[in-house]
């Protein structure tokens, strides 16, 4: 009999509702199936109830041993005919007790202390009558603090004394306790189907799971050893096991000719020999060539052989573009496989999956993720990460969002303690702590919409700010901040700054670039600048603008500088010149200065880029387009109104000179190109008081430079309309203003320099008298 003092009333009745029904069943001793059978009968015990839960019923089980065991003549048993495995399971289950802070045995430790024995007649009992053993012990984790996953087995594992090589090069990811440290599988339904009956065939058996890195192919493989593990496959799959093997580990070491072929066919013979392992090879494109010397074969060669026979069931998964590289090239070894392509899921698909694996990241972080924070995080990754693939691209921004959180919320803990030290020297008051604890609410514990947004924005360098005060004051003085820059053309500043206003608004189209214009007027007018001046206005520096002289493609070839070069050609490996630099600022303003001279193949590829906002290079990667502001500049026209309009044109004028303009565009650009450009700007001809008004920004200039060597200048009110006053700005636009200025003031100034005519300290005074300019010194005193 129990001893009272270590079980609980329900633990000794159990043991006596066992002894009776094995006493009915007339058998000659009381077994772990007897007490599993007490468990279920009691239907007012934990233990019963999660019993059920998970599929187990009485009258199966019951049927279920007397067809195994067989029926006796009923007679009387006691205590004594407890059998060794009952006796074990008995004394485990008080420890287990102690480990579940409990004085006393209760049922459920007596059912965990069966499930820890998988060779006793209980476990086994359930394992053929198809109870899910995982659901039990989940239900019994979630009871109490006994953790039994790890003892849980559905048939005896192998062992590394059975197959030694396969555990040395390799691991049995069908082992629970692997698992359990990765994430859970979510969706993939049709791709796990498709891999179990490949699996189950009779020939052929291989599948191939193909798919673009991120996409979730390995996760796939471990639902399925999931799936193995809780014994939820074809019958003619069940009690097998799939090991991975690690190539790294097969090839480190391997000094001498055919150690890397003994170890690769030890492994396979073990697999082949044991009858129940499936190989799995992550990236398998790596076994073509691998260990491969000269008069030796490969991996793949020695694996062909068993594939063939069917003496070897493998589970590979690679990307689309090695499958096609490699293992398409060989016929023999591509027949053996049979191809389960893996797309990249849908955005819904994708928050349901981050949903399902969230907890993971939230334990590790110590944060909560809200759900609305996983369907930005999507939609983030999606429309701005475009040279990877969901999931993997969302999960990697959550991820280093929840590590940002974590890390702003530990300096918050160092400044409070920092608060806490001034407050006992004297420098806050107690009032000041207080304010600084309630400021550091429960919200701070969760991720924000800010926390994703940054980490985009640094991976990415897109300001994705929520339109902060910052940035809406440098939207709203955009317009007047290009005004100053960019001198006689209000109009052109108008439109680009409404364009990009829209764009920002969202009033856009998310599969076409931000903004593209073309910039159509004479040469000098400021076309270049008002670019330049755009990128120094939104990203602070010019080092977002990403410049092309079209005059560099006036050849077809010189296609081969955007996307790279075609199979065959010299640098057919390295991307195109333009496609690398969006790929690593996608956030930029591209400049093609002067389009009317690149070839007219080199135009058809700005086709695919205003229209769809991407572009394919020639190593098959999307480049995105779709966050990048496009501008092309082009003088189209200004050659048919040069020397036809004077200096301060009419109204009248200009408008003639904008028709001749639009249809010298019209004439060089194609109805395919114009059309997938947002807006056509055209550039006027300067009127005298730009002139002046340029001529004054270039003398501030001069005088900005001239005083970093600590020497003042000071221009009369004359000497800017001397500068602008030239023939020249009617052909050269703006240009030859800035030659003036070089030609009548820096080279005589620096001529005085030279002579130490002007020291430091000195004050240089520039007149315009008598038609010409005079340059006076005021010595320092």
């Amino acid at each position: 009999m129990l001893n009272s003092e270590r079980y609980t009333r329900k633990s000794i009745r159990l043991a006596d509702c066992a002894v009776r029904i094995a006493s009915e069943m007339g058998h000659t001793y009381v077994g772990s199936e007897h007490v599993l059978l007490a468990i279920l009968n009691n239907d007012d015990s934990v233990a019963s109830k999660l019993l059920a839960d998970a599929g187990a019923s009485f009258d199966t089980l019951y049927d279920e041993v007397i067809d195994n065991v067989g029926r006796g003549i009923p007679s009387r048993l006691n205590f004594r005919c407890f059998t060794t495995a009952l006796k074990r399971i008995l004394q485990n289950s008080c420890d287990i007790a102690v480990t579940d802070n409990k004085k006393q045995v209760t049922p459920e430790h007596i059912l965990i202390s069966i499930l820890k024995e998988p060779s006793c007649s209980a476990s086994t009992l359930l394992k053929k009558t198809c109870v899910d053993l995982y659901m039990l012990s989940d239900a019994i984790e979630n009871s109490t603090s006994i953790d039994i996953t790890d003892d849980i087995a559905l048939s005896v594992q192998p062992k590394p004394s059975q197959l030694p090589h396969l555990f040395k090069y390799g691991k049995n990811i069908t082992d629970r306790s692997l698992l359990k440290k990765n994430d859970a599988l979510i969706g993939r339904e049709n791709e796990i189907e498709r891999v179990l009956q490949i699996l189950s065939r009779r020939t052929k058996n291989n599948p191939c799971l193909i798919g673009e890195a991120g996409v979730g192919k390995t996760a796939i493989v471990e639902g399925v050893a999931r799936l193995f593990v809780r014994n939820l496959v074809p019958e003619s799959l069940k009690n097998k096991f799939i090991f991975s093997l690690d190539f790294t580990a097969l090839l480190s070491g391997a000094k001498y000719r055919g150690d890397f072929e003994e170890r690769i066919k030890a492994c396979i013979d073990e697999a082949s020999s044991a009858g129940n392992i499936i190989l799995f090879i992550d990236e398998i494109h790596t076994i073509v060539g691998a260990g491969a010397a000269e008069g030796a074969i490969d991996a793949a060669n020695i694996m062909k052989p068993q594939l063939a026979r069917g003496q070897l069931q493998l589970i590979g998964a690679t990307t689309f573009e090695e499958y096609r590289k490699t293992i398409e090239k060989d016929s023999a070894l591509e027949r053996r496989f049979q191809s389960v392509p893996v797309y990249e899921p849908t955005c819904d698909e994708c928050i349901e999956i981050i949903k399902g694996i969230k907890s993971g990241y939230e334990s590790f972080h110590g944060i909560k993720i809200p759900d609305d924070i996983i369907t930005l995080t999507v939609k983030m990754a999606e429309r701005y990460i475009s040279d990877r693939f969901l999931p993997d691209k969302a999960i990697d921004i959550l991820d280093e969002a929840c590590a940002r959180n974590k890390i702003s919320l530990s300096s918050s803990v160092l400044k409070k303690d920092t608060d806490m030290i001034e407050l006992k020297n004297g420098r806050l008051t107690s009032r000041d702590i207080d304010n600084i604890i309630k400021n550091n609410n429960e919200s701070s514990f969760e991720v924000s919409a800010e926390d994703i947004m940054s980490v985009v924005s640094l991976r990415t360098g897109i300001s994705l700010n929520k339109l902060s005060v910052e940035e809406t004051e440098k939207l709203n003085l955009l317009e007047k901040n290009l005004q100053e820059r960019v001198i006689g053309h209000p109009d052109a500043v108008s439109k680009l700054s409404k364009a990009l206003f829209r764009a920002k608004a969202g009033f856009r189209d998310s599969s076409r670039p931000l903004c593209s214009f073309l910039f159509v007027g004479p040469t000098g007018v400021g076309k270049t600048e008002l670019a330049k001046s755009l990128a120094e206005l939104l990203f602070d520096n010019t080092d977002n603008m990403i410049r092309l002289d079209m005059s560099e493609y006036m050849e077809k070839h010189s296609v081969s500088k955007l996307i790279g070069a075609p199979p065959g050609y010299t640098g057919y490996d390295e991307s195109g010149s333009v496609c690398e630099k969006v790929r690593r600022k996608p956030y930029s303003i591209i400049l093609f200065d002067e389009v009317e001279k690149a070839h007219p193949e080199v135009l058809n590829i700005l086709l695919q880029i205003l229209d769809e906002g991407t572009l394919t290079d020639s190593s098959l990667r999307r480049v995105s387009f779709k966050n990048s502001i496009i501008i092309m500049t082009s003088n189209a026209g200004s050659s048919s109104i040069s020397g036809k309009s004077v200096l301060g044109f009419t109204q009248n004028n200009s408008d003639a000179n904008q028709k001749i303009i639009m249809k010298a565009v019209t004439d060089t650009f194609s109805p395919e190109l114009i059309n997938r450009i947002d807006d056509i700007i055209v550039f006027s001809e300067f009127q005298k008081s730009d002139l002046i008004k340029i001529s004054n920004k270039f003398l501030s200039k001069l005088k900005q430079r001239v005083e970093e060597i600590g020497i003042d200048i000071c221009f009369s009110d004359g000497v800017a309309e001397f500068i602008a006053d030239t023939n020249e700005t009617e052909k050269y636009g703006a240009r030859p203003i800035k030659r003036r200025v070089t030609e009548l003031i820096e080279n005589e100034l620096a001529s005085m320099i030279i002579n130490q005519a002007i020291k430091t300290g000195d004050t240089v005074n520039a007149e315009f008298v008598d038609n010409k300019l005079k340059f006076s010194v005021k010595i320092a005193v």
